[in-house]
């Protein structure tokens, strides 16, 4: 069996995390979902630190969902940290996953490294779609490169 790394998944509403979920197991996305639920966890997450520092039980994700609108920290805040810690590991693709349609946010948000903005869809068939484009692009050559255990 093969190591496939997470998608960490920043998002504070319990649906929205299912939805996606569900969306990539549809897709055939081999990576397991991390979600958290608050900007601050997943800067912890990130870094490997508090309940994540174990890289085993928690490691590093090939891909991060971030939504905007979080509490705690909200999603431009952890761009802002991702953005001062450039030791974080590789490039980590970020896409903003977020209902937001601010051109204000979504800038700032493309100026601190955003790989890409997607506005949450209204209908599944759609967030399945995304997600399906998201798994080609960002996580099928990941799983491809994968050591075999």
């Amino acid at each position: 069996m093969s190591h496939i790394n997470p998608v960490l998944l920043a998002e504070d509403n319990p649906n929205d995390v299912l939805l996606v979920r569900r969306a990539l197991q549809e897709c055939k996305a081999l990576n397991p979902v991390h979600a958290v639920g608050n900007g601050e966890e997943a800067i912890n997450y990130l870094a490997g630190e508090g309940q994540y520092a174990d890289r085993a039980a928690y490691p590093f994700p090939a891909l991060f969902l971030l939504d905007l609108k979080m509490p705690v920290k909200d999603g431009l805040e952890v761009l802002r940290w991702l953005h001062e810690h450039p030791e974080i590991p590789g490039k980590l693709p970020v896409v903003v996953l977020s209902s937001t349609e601010l051109p204000s946010e979504t800038q700032l948000a493309y100026a601190l490294d955003i790989q890409a903005c997607i506005v949450k869809p209204l209908s599944y068939e759609e967030l399945r779609e995304k997600m399906r484009i998201l798994k080609e692009y960002w996580l099928d050559y990941e799983a491809e490169q994968a050591p075999e255990a």
